[in-house]
């Protein structure tokens, strides 16, 4: 009778997970080279960064939308940390964007925080062109398997998802898998994102909210803005100087 119990519940948990989960809460963790963003020749810069730089964002989600934020950090902002010749101070800073997907008006809406402001942007959801690979691997318990594509910015993208899980989800602006994305691999290592924790429950009131606070602004505008600041700050085009890369 025992036995007869278990295989019941075993069986009832196999078709919660390989079927599609209607909501919960699943925490990823985003892990940056900031050495692989230096151009070479820049080695004084190197030395004055940690080479890592780790945040951790939750993305909410039900059957009829999502919201990826951020999850604001415990620690002091400012934190000193041991370096080669001498200290080191490393800046936390939270990152306040937020990516909202509406699957029933198949909508994407980006909240961005630049220079204190805070901006809008709301466009069609664009599909990915996904090329579906053969590779596989385990990731938090579940067989994983991969895709790719090479964005507008010339980026590598690797992406590891599960069909156990029927969430067409992911991190960020990430979607359109047969299976949640468990992890994102961008240009080798440069950038990568994976799954620390899943929590698959009901959610909280207001846990799940469009972003509606902001100016509304098309992402030409933005990047051109963003573009204007960083030459005024003269992050880019100073002779000698480091040149900064937007990708937002």
């Amino acid at each position: 009778m025992k036995k007869y119990i278990l295989a019941i519940l075993v069986c009832a948990s196999w078709a919660f997970i390989s079927n599609e989960v209607s909501e919960g809460v699943i925490t990823y963790s985003t892990k940056i080279n900031m050495h692989k963003r230096i151009p070479a020749g820049q080695e004084e810069m190197k030395k004055m960064m940690p080479e890592f730089n780790t945040s951790q964002n939750l993305l909410v989600f039900n059957q009829l939308s999502s919201l990826y934020k951020a999850v604001p950090p415990d620690e002091n902002p400012f934190e000193s940390q041991a370096g080669p010749g001498g200290g080191q101070m490393v800046i936390r800073i939270a990152n306040q964007n937020e990516t909202y997907f509406d699957r029933d008006e198949d909508m994407v809406i980006q909240l961005r925080e630049f220079m204190g402001k805070k901006y809008l942007t709301k466009n069609d959801t664009k599909r990915l062109p996904w090329k579906l690979g053969t590779e596989t691997k385990e990731i938090q318990g579940f067989l994983c398997r991969n895709a790719f594509f090479t964005d507008e910015n010339e980026r590598e993208i690797l992406a590891w998802y599960t069909e156990e899980l029927r969430i067409p989800l992911g991190p960020d602006r990430f979607h359109g898998l047969p299976g949640l994305i468990m992890e994102v691999n961008i240009n080798e290592d440069e950038m990568v994102i994976s799954v620390e924790k899943l929590d698959f429950r009901s959610l909280k009131k207001n846990e799940l909210k469009e972003p509606k606070v902001g100016k509304e602004i098309t992402d030409e505008a933005y990047r051109a803005m963003m573009q204007e600041q960083m030459e005024k700050m003269g992050a880019q085009g100073g002779q000698g100087g480091f040149r900064m890369m937007i990708r937002n």
